[in-house]
């Protein structure tokens, strides 16, 4: 590691670091995955916003370094205030320049700090974890900021080729941090003129200072700067120079740039490209609603139509021409951190080829034919036919189909729109079908050829039981009019389902399905249908019949009970026929006493002592409650008497009674089984001591 100070003219240090070999420890820093994004101009006496970016989730997981940070993004780990990214793309297309700039304020600063001395006390209990961030632990992670960097995701991509929109088996963002090549700056993580700056022993030599991750309420982190000014003097600024790696872009005369913007708010883009002759911006989008999880590296789900996104608008850009004859693109992306884990991709299609002459929209293969039927699970105000995986793949046009128009005409009273989200709605009567006749145009008032389909209610859908059973029933109700269907029922709860049937509707009436419910869980269960057929439109719809799957209660036996001296336990088996877990109560006359162990399949009691009781019958009650609340209770009655019984002599079998005094000592009296008064009042003292004692115990 090669470190450089300089002093600046306020006398606060500044600090620049370059890691030139990998670190071995296994722990990144939080501190990285800020400063990792690109940036422009350099500004001492930033103007700082007031606004906060919170953030929900840190990826990563276990594993070496490299998988850590391999998985996750700059926001993972860190929160920002507000940043700047320069990114400036060499000739070669192979690499790009970097430089970043961000500002974290206020609260956000305290909470960079805290989690820097969490992550220190994992590694060093006696380093970190005690409220203090020193200069020991700031060198510490600086060491392991540019290495992190370099495997982490850049959000971006670079392709050359076909416009594309990702996609499953599409790895987009095919660009990387150059290895060797991350430079970190950065200024005040300690400030040197903290009001509660104190001294600390170095372990790694040199002078030591630390100060509390969280201020106290003046928040003093510069002595030198009047309070009055309302300056956050405990800020934090962080620089980045970095190089990236391109590997995606051979031929440069069309290209596809794509910047994920999932979780990412308060930062601007600069994107430089080189000069290259009419290259121009033919179309871009912004595609909601990608479900990235925790792990970003995925493109997941259905590839969106090139000029097919229905954006929220919330993302921004320029693009502005230079005088070198190159273009940058000013880009303000925001996907709000309170829509993860729905993510937002950016994508700009360049390229260097004529503006086309204006070509009327046209149909494509994905379109439904002339006649095409279009099952709707109910009748009244419906949507007939999404955008994402409908309406958006049945047209092509050169700007874009979210720039067509779709005009849908039919019977009075069908009120046809489309929703905010393009889907295309209808009022759809009870009983029978209507045709719709729809063509697309576009800006110049261009128009396809019209098509003509049929929509309506091919069947209802019912349960006579409110109550899942197993096996259950569902019937369908079909309505005339409809050319033969294939109906797939399913139960579903939340991600899970299981397949009651399939069945062919081919005439108006009344047909079932009935199957296995097995795999549902205890709750409210629905039915989602899939219809599909020749000349038939794919339907899929969860229908909420208000099902409800029942708990049956915990199945539980006892296997033995035991004594052990004065203390009793007894154990025994449980299962739960709907696989739910089992928490135990023991109660003892009715009242709580102890917890009941449980290992596997097995429950056991704890010893009880009954000496402690009083003498008689008690009643041990074990009670096994599923999550749904469904309990049993089994139980035992012990008697605890024997543990107080004193043997006395069988006087039965005396001449005398027991009566001393009737008795000689030839006479077989009990004067003759006793032993002289002396010994026998030993013998007393001793068992009433030992009955004492055993009550005690």
């Amino acid at each position: 590691m090669i470190c450089n100070d300089r002093v600046m003219s306020d006398g606060l240090a500044w600090r620049v670091m370059r890691v030139m070999s990998p670190s071995p420890l296994v722990v990144f820093l939080i501190l990285v995955s800020t400063v990792s994004v690109p940036f422009s101009e350099i500004d001492q006496n930033p103007e700082l916003s007031n606004s906060t970016t919170k953030m929900e989730q840190i990826g990563g997981g276990g594993g070496s370094l490299e998988e850590q940070c391999g998985s996750i993004t700059f926001e993972n780990m860190f929160e920002y205030s507000r940043a700047t990214f320069d990114i400036i793309i060499n000739d070669d297309w192979e690499s790009a320049n970097v430089k970043a700039v961000a500002w974290v304020n206020s609260t956000l600063a305290d909470e960079l700090r805290l989690t820097m001395d969490e992550f220190m006390e994992l590694l060093d209990p006696n380093k970190g974890g005690d409220g203090w961030f020193s200069t020991d632990e700031r060198e510490f992670f600086r060491a392991l900021a540019s290495e992190c960097i370099e495997h982490t995701l850049t959000r971006i991509g670079l392709r050359d080729g076909p416009a594309h929109r990702g996609g499953l088996g599409t790895d987009w963002k095919n660009t990387s941090w150059e290895e060797d090549g991350v430079v970190i700056e950065e200024w005040n993580i300690v400030p040197p003129r903290h009001s509660q700056i104190r001294s600390c022993t170095s372990t790694i030599g040199g002078d030591c200072k630390e100060v509390p991750v969280v201020p106290d309420l003046n928040r003093d982190c510069d002595t030198a700067v009047s309070q009055d000014l309302g300056v956050d003097e405990c800020r934090v600024q962080l620089w980045l120079n970095a190089t990236l790696s391109i590997t995606g872009v051979d031929d440069p005369s069309s290209f596809t740039f794509s910047l994920n913007a999932s979780n990412l708010s308060g930062a601007r883009f600069d994107f430089t490209f080189p000069q290259m002759q009419d290259l121009r911006l033919d179309m871009w989008d912004e595609c909601e609603g990608r479900d990235v999880g925790l792990n970003e590296s995925t493109a997941g789900g259905r590839a969106p139509t090139v000029g097919g996104c229905v954006g929220d608008g919330s993302s921004t850009f320029d693009l502005i021409s230079n005088d070198d004859g190159s273009l940058t693109l000013e880009l303000s992306p925001n996907g709000y951190r309170e829509d993860w884990p729905m993510g937002e991709d950016l994508f700009f299609d360049f390229t260097n080829e004529p503006i086309p002459d204006p070509a009327p929209p046209v149909w494509t293969e994905e379109s439904p034919s002339n006649g095409t039927w279009f099952p709707v699970p109910y009748s009244g105000d419906v949507s007939w036919a999404s955008w994402d995986d409908g309406v958006s793949r049945w047209f092509y046009d050169e700007d874009g189909v979210s720039n067509l128009e779709i005009l849908c005409d039919g019977e009075q009273n069908l009120n046809f729109r489309e929703s905010p989200a393009r889907e295309l709605m209808a009022t759809i009567p009870d009983s029978g079908t209507v045709e719709i006749t729809c063509a697309a145009r576009d800006g110049d008032g261009e128009t396809t050829e019209n098509r003509t389909w049929h929509v309506g209610v091919p069947f209802s859908l019912y349960s006579e039981s409110d109550i899942l059973t197993d096996p259950h029933q569902i019937t369908l109700d079909a309505n005339p009019g409809w050319p033969p269907l294939s109906v797939s029922v399913h139960l579903v709860q939340g991600p899970s389902s299981q397949e009651l049937g399939v069945v062919d509707i081919v005439s108006p009436g009344t047909v079932s399905i009935q199957g296995s419910s097995s795999n549902m869980q205890p709750g409210i269960v629905d039915v989602r249908v899939l219809v599909s057929g020749e000349g038939v439109f794919n339907m899929e719809n969860n229908y909420l019949l208000g099902l409800i799957k029942e708990s049956s209660p915990p199945l539980i036996s006892i296997l033995d009970s035991a004594w052990d001296g004065s203390k009793w336990s007894m154990q025994g088996q449980y299962s739960d026929p709907d696989g739910e877990s089992v928490s135990f109560t023991m109660r003892v006359d009715g009242t709580t006493a102890g917890s009941v162990g449980v290992s596997g399949n097995t429950w056991s009691t704890p010893l009880i002592d009954f000496s402690l009781w009083d003498s008689g019958e008690h009643t041990v009650e074990v009670e096994g409650c599923d999550t749904s609340y469904e309990c049993t209770v089994i139980y035992q009655v012990v008697n605890n008497s024997i543990l107080f019984e004193v043997d006395e002599p069988d006087c039965g079998a005396l001449n005398c009674e027991c009566d001393p005094s009737l008795c000689d000592e030839g006479g077989g009296g009990i004067g003759e089984i006793l032993p002289a008064s002396g010994i026998l009042s030993l013998m007393l003292s001793f068992a009433l001591g030992t009955i004492f004692y055993r009550r005690r115990g």
